[in-house]
């Protein structure tokens, strides 16, 4: 007679037996994906904006990237920036190729590289890229976290998608996936797949909570490859305004919107941004493209509700978005051209550049941007000098000309007697020189070689203080103190 199973008994054989299966399928994916996964290490060195004429020491640091078409690999910015050296790690494959950044774009921490020998990539097939991944779908992420050798492959599910800041440049912010799927140091670059298509690059990892991870979504990934079609990347285009919410019944009442109505309020229109000119302060923003902005800022886009300007995010410098504006009274359409606004990018983190500087009488003079205020340490927002943050972050607010102009700091002296025991020599923003007023760092340049007359005088913009020097003195104790403190150069611009 025929022995019968325990129902219980079954059923557990039949998962097992599928998990089997699952994962001899997961296994033949990971094996299409795999050769196509690369590891990089780098050999990174970042500059001392203290003293900007030298270079910290060389560190070295591991990430992940894979093929794309054209014989590139595609990986984070993060992981190629401040390159001195960089090598390509093929799978199963212990040579380290050389390879060089060919694109790069810090403010979507985005990189393609290029290996200098283009026929190591020849049998590696490219991966294609899929679309945006759907909440709650299942997601694995391939590298080589924690600057291991062999490749690990995650799981993990899509727990939500909205925009967040890019942890690279600090201040822009983008579409974003978070997941559950771990992601470490050595993740960063990689392929998120689901399907066999990428459907994200793993990037940022969250401080405040476990196990999430976020990857940078295909709409960015995309964005950023006809960016660079042409040859160069030129970056995120920006409205050029700043906004606030009408959620207050009030707010929306003085503004005269209607019951139907909603969007958000112009506080502050951009000198020379996108919408200076054709915006203005109090305009208040009802539709962008064609879609109902709501009092929150926020557009439905698919499944999703997204921050309004992530419309403008996906297009290029020198397209176009339609505006619907009620401005008193009157409601209108206004076409806004999309520009770039290089006075942002001194609020971002930098990279891939050296710090720009003048040395002349042992003062030592920069542009005022965050990597200078970073000097005063980890902690500089609490740390550094009150009056310079209030430059680098109210003034302009207060005064949006300011915007325009680049603040030249005296950041600190090189002792020598031509100025010792000169006052006010450090963290001081330089509001004219010998009496002309300065709008960048050539400016202050020239008005000290070109001044003739007994004295250089620094009028400094806390309290107009003075810091003042000798000009033959200066003059010819120049070279003498560039000597002595190992500076090459009296200045890099």
């Amino acid at each position: 007679m025929q022995r019968l199973l325990p129902r219980a008994l079954v059923l557990l054989l039949v998962l097992a037996a599928a998990g089997d299966a699952s994962g001899k399928r997961d296994a033949l994916g990971a094996d299409r994906i795999q050769p196509s996964i690369v590891r990089i290490v780098v050999h990174a060195q970042r500059p001392d904006w203290f003293s900007p004429w030298e270079f910290k020491q060389v560190e070295e640091r591991s990430g992940s990237g894979f093929v794309v078409e054209g014989g590139l690999i595609m990986t984070n910015a993060h992981v190629v920036s401040d390159s001195r050296l960089l090598l390509l790690f093929l799978d199963r494959d212990p040579t380290g190729y050389p390879a060089r950044v060919v694109h790069v774009a810090h403010d979507c921490d985005l990189a393609l590289v290029r290996p200098e020998d283009p026929g190591i990539l020849k049998q590696v097939p490219p991966l294609a890229l899929g679309p945006l991944p759907r909440l709650r779908s299942t997601v694995e992420t391939f590298g080589y976290p924690a600057g291991g050798t062999q490749m690990s492959v995650t799981r993990g599910v899509v727990s939500r998608i909205d925009d967040q800041v890019y942890a690279h440049s600090g201040i822009d912010s983008h579409l974003t996936v978070q997941t559950d799927a771990a992601i470490n140091p050595g993740n960063s670059g990689g392929p998120v797949i689901q399907d066999g298509r990428v459907v994200g690059v793993a990037f940022q990892a969250s401080l405040d909570l476990e196990n999430v991870g976020y990857m940078i979504p295909p709409e960015v990934v995309e964005r950023f490859l006809r960016d660079v079609a042409d040859g160069r990347y030129d970056g995120y285009p920006d409205l050029g305004i700043r906004q606030s919410g009408m959620e207050n019944p009030a707010a929306r009442k003085r503004a005269g919107l209607r019951d139907d109505e909603s969007g958000v309020r112009i506080d502050a229109v951009d000198p020379g941004g996108s919408g200076d000119g054709l915006l203005r302060e109090g305009d208040i923003v009802l539709a962008i493209d064609g879609r109902p902005i709501a009092n929150d800022g926020t557009v439905a886009d698919g499944e999703l509700r997204i921050r309004f300007g992530l419309l403008a995010d996906r297009l290029q410098a020198g397209e176009s978005v339609a505006l619907r504006v009620l401005r008193g009274s009157a409601r209108i359409d206004v076409p806004v051209p999309l520009r770039i606004y290089p006075p942002h990018r001194r609020h971002a983190n930098a990279y891939d550049v050296a710090p720009r500087y003048f040395v002349y009488g042992g003062l030592v003079f920069e542009p005022l941007e965050l990597e200078l205020l970073k000097t005063f340490g980890d902690h500089w927002v609490a740390q550094g000098d009150k009056l310079l943050l209030d430059a680098f972050y109210q003034q302009p607010l207060q005064q949006p000309e300011l915007m325009r102009r680049e603040r030249v700091v005296l950041l600190r002296k090189l002792d020598h007697p031509v100025n010792g025991r000169m006052a006010w020599h450090r963290y001081a923003v330089v509001e004219r020189v010998n009496g002309r007023a300065i709008d960048g760092l050539e400016d202050l340049i020239d008005a000290v070689e070109s001044n003739r007359g007994e004295l250089q005088v620094f009028e400094l913009a806390h309290l107009r203080r003075l810091s003042v020097l000798d000009r033959r003195a200066a003059d010819a104790a120049n070279a003498e103190i560039l000597a002595r403190y190992g500076i090459v150069a009296d200045r890099r611009l």
